[in-house]
């Protein structure tokens, strides 16, 4: 049989002469039935006007394989295809914006250019596109043609996959699972930290769990009032969610943590519920006693050395005989270092001391702390020392310590008063030792934040943290609420209480490590964390993590979560209309319904998520003709509809290179079809489905004519020879694109997301779990909830 009518040439020189042998007769192949591609110079291949390829199939023999083909595109078009001279990686690397991408693995190039439709005999091939002699289409655009004997293997190749496209006529390549992701991947490790930041919706969930507090002050929502802060969507001034944590959320944090820890701090309520922020922090040791001795002061201003170990500064007097110092005149005696109070409590302080009597009052001594007069005596004896003893209470930490004489006098001739000190006894505190009780007890209380907040026990460097932060702050505020406060403010910032999947389940093992595991399964699937009941459940072995699953993806707080999931995904605006496809989406997975009807449904979900009739002109469209997905995309000319569509459910993204735009202006819907045009790798899809649309306006109302009253085409019209999607209306669309492998795998990666807050590495290290996904949803019947439960169960999900 042949793919196009019989010409001249086409058994002789059907590809090429000697190095086509796949499209020639048996004297054209080597001993083995492989094609020969060692001819350095044959002639071009046949590529007709039209930039189709003419293929005697007939000629290529049983023995070619996909998987021979394969191994021949590898080894002989692969390298040119990832030279950095003349190569494709410059415009179709896997960084580009381009509809199509290059890697490194030759065997998975192929397949991808086959399921792409690249190895088509029509035109708009790759073939085609490496021999035409326009410029603005040829590749590698603005670089050296490929050698003859590379374009004439690509021509062999094109052959030889229509010969057993032919012999084989099973599913369509871009309906199958992709061959090349059957082989195990062997490209470098993928090692970026894979972990979602909490979501707006998600924070609120967790604040409302931990705390019981919806931030509502006054009647207004803080959360509402700061969501562009949080990167939520409000469908009034905000409609993008963020993706990644930024500099603002954490602004909002900022208001959000202090906010709600002191309130809870304050009313004991949320973490801090049961605990007794106001017990004292800091434990009572065993009493000590200190004694400053005076006859070893410092005159201030003496020009002598300070004698090492020096503990008084005089201001003025000298040494007393052999003990004791003689304030001889108004001074005082000074700790030259703080004293160091253990805690905070009752000490008592000795003053011995005794004076020189002259005139008509004693001498008056005076004791302070951090320069406050805390007592005062006058001293009535003038030959022995005597102790003059004040009880008083201390706060723990660093004070100086002043003791001072204030009424010098003295007649001459006559007498002189003065002040002797001979020590300063320091005894404290008073109090029965506590040994480490109230420490352990804030501990304690510390690692119930943790639990309630983080989901986990402390570990003995963060309770000793967190209730070294509490003492510190309580020293520089003695306001126990705001110290306890400021440690939840802390915690709130941690990433344990950021990430959906707090990063310490890495280091942990067993029933711990499923707690955390069980915090992200809830995160996902409802929205905030699990309940106290379970946690028990999961603790106590009563429930299988396959339960919890189970009983999740059925409640309603799922149903919640999911629908605000899609309404996001969908771009919805907060209208009924606009979020009809999101119900749709949500009406699926409840119902375990088919993932096809997400485009083929012939029915819609009202806003009780029951389904309801839709009129016959939608026909089995789905979201497809639903108002809410049509608005604010333009069809023709403009072509936005049908790139959303593309994008949303087929997973392409189109980029524009530089010199389309300047073609824009001039192109028509038939020149963006021209197969030698530049438009036309991404138009041979776009202007079709366009015009597949034309019976639904920009507003999503149905007609049947256009402004001037003629009836409206919305066939394909038989634009591209290449668009896989043939016939009439949307429906045409629709029950084709849903066999797509694009599309079962963009539907697939909507539910990986809300997961992994992103999309499947499918290409790379997670082929494994695609292909898995791929099974499931086809053994299910095409059921969204059967690949949710699948992905919750994954050893990819649960880090094993």
């Amino acid at each position: 049989m042949s793919a196009s009518p019989s010409r001249p040439w086409s058994l002789a020189v059907a590809v090429l002469v000697s190095c086509c042998a796949g499209c020639l007769g048996e004297a054209s192949l080597t001993q083995d039935g492989r094609p020969d591609y060692d001819d350095p110079n044959p002639p071009p291949p046949p590529v007709q006007q039209d930039g189709s390829l003419p293929c005697n199939l007939d000629s290529v023999p049983a023995t070619v394989t996909l998987r021979s083909i394969a191994e021949d595109f590898d080894r002989e078009v692969q390298p040119a295809m990832v030279r950095e001279d003349s190569g494709c990686l410059s415009c179709h690397g896997t960084t580009s914006g381009r509809l199509f991408k290059v890697g490194l693995d030759g065997v998975e190039n192929f397949y991808a250019i086959r399921a792409a439709g690249y190895f088509s005999t029509g035109s708009g091939s790759m073939v085609s596109r490496l021999v035409t002699k326009d410029e603005s289409v040829r590749m590698p655009r603005g670089q050296p043609s490929w050698t003859a004997r590379e374009i004439a293997a690509v021509a062999s190749i094109t052959c030889q996959v229509a010969a057993v496209e032919a012999r084989q006529p099973a599913s369509k390549p871009d309906e199958e699972f992709p061959p090349a992701l059957l082989a195990a991947y062997a490209g470098p490790d993928v090692s970026t930290y894979d972990n979602p930041f909490l979501g707006y919706d998600q924070l609120k969930g967790k604040v409302k769990a931990v705390f019981n507090d919806d931030w509502v002050r006054s009647g207004v929502d803080r959360f509402a009032q700061n969501v562009g802060l949080f990167g939520g969507v409000d469908y009034k001034d905000h409609f993008v969610e963020a993706r990644v944590a930024t500099a603002d959320f954490f602004l909002g944090l900022d208001d959000l943590s202090r906010d709600v820890c002191l309130q809870a701090a304050t009313a004991k309520t949320g973490p801090f519920a049961g605990l007794d922020v106001g017990a004292p922090l800091v434990d009572i040791p065993a009493p000590t006693t200190k004694q400053y001795e005076m006859e070893n002061a410092y005159r201030d201003g003496s020009t002598t050395p300070m004698p090492a170990g020096t503990q008084i500064l005089a201001s003025t007097g000298q040494k007393s005989g052999t003990t004791g110092w003689n304030l001889y005149t108004t001074g005082t005696l000074t700790t030259l270092q703080p004293y160091t109070f253990p805690a905070s409590a009752t000490y008592r302080f000795t003053v011995k001391a005794k004076g020189d009597l002259c005139g008509p009052d004693l001498p008056h001594l005076q004791l302070k702390v951090d320069g406050v007069l805390v007592a005062e005596w006058d001293v009535p004896n003038n030959t022995a020392y005597a102790d003059f003893v004040h009880t008083q209470a201390v706060t723990a930490g660093d004070h100086i310590l002043t003791v001072g004489f204030t009424n010098d006098y003295n007649e001459s001739g006559v007498c002189d008063r003065n002040l002797h000190v001979d020590a300063l006894v320091v005894y404290g505190p008073t109090e029965a030792a506590t040994g480490t009780q109230r420490a352990d007890a804030a501990k304690a209380k510390v690692d119930q934040l943790y639990r309630r907040m983080l989901y986990r026990a402390s570990t003995a460097t963060e309770r000793d943290n967190g209730y070294a932060l509490v003492k510190d702050l309580m020293g520089l505020e003695a306001n126990a609420p705001k110290a306890w406060s400021g440690l939840c403010e802390g915690l709130m910032r941690a990433p344990d209480f950021l990430f959906t999947l707090p990063p310490s389940y890495e280091k942990l093992t067993g029933k711990e490590r499923d707690r955390l595991l069980l915090v992200k399964l809830a995160q996902d699937l409802l929205g905030r964390p699990p309940s106290a009941a379970d946690f028990t459940a999961l603790e106590t072995g009563q429930k299988a993590w396959e339960t919890f699953v189970d009983e999740y993806l059925a409640s309603p707080d799922f149903q919640t979560n999911y629908f605000r999931r899609m309404r996001v995904r969908t771009e919805s605006e907060g209208t009924p209309d606009t979020d009809e496809p999101a119900r749709l989406w949500t009406y699926l997975v409840r119902e375990e319904r088919p993932l096809q009807e997400l485009l083929m449904g012939d029915y819609s979900v009202d806003t009780t998520f029951k389904q309801v009739a839709r009129a016959p002109e939608h026909g089995k469209t789905g979201v497809l003709t639903m108002k809410g997905f049509i608005k604010n995309k333009p069809g023709l000319p403009h072509y936005n509809y049908a790139a959303r569509v593309m994008t949303d459910f087929m997973g392409t993204l189109y980029e524009v290179p530089a010199e389309v735009f300047d073609m824009r202006g001039a192109a028509t819907a038939a020149s963006t079809v021209d197969p030698t045009s530049i438009c036309y790798s991404c138009h041979q899809t776009l202007t079709p489905l366009a015009h597949q649309r034309l019976r639904w306006d920009d507003e999503g109302n149905y007609r049947t004519q256009d402004a001037q009253g003629q009836t409206l085409d919305d066939t394909d019209r038989g634009l591209a020879a290449t668009y896989a999607f043939k016939g009439q209306g949307m429906e045409a669309f629709a029950t084709q694109a849903v066999k797509k492998e694009a599309f079962i795998r963009r539907t697939l990666n909507a539910q990986f997301a809300l997961f992994f807050g992103r999309e499947m590495r499918h290409q790379e290290d997670e082929r494994v779990i695609y292909k898995r996904l791929w099974d499931v949803s086809h053994e299910n019947g095409g059921s969204l909830k059967a690949v949710l439960k699948t992905l919750a169960t994954s050893p990819e999900y649960l880090r094993r």
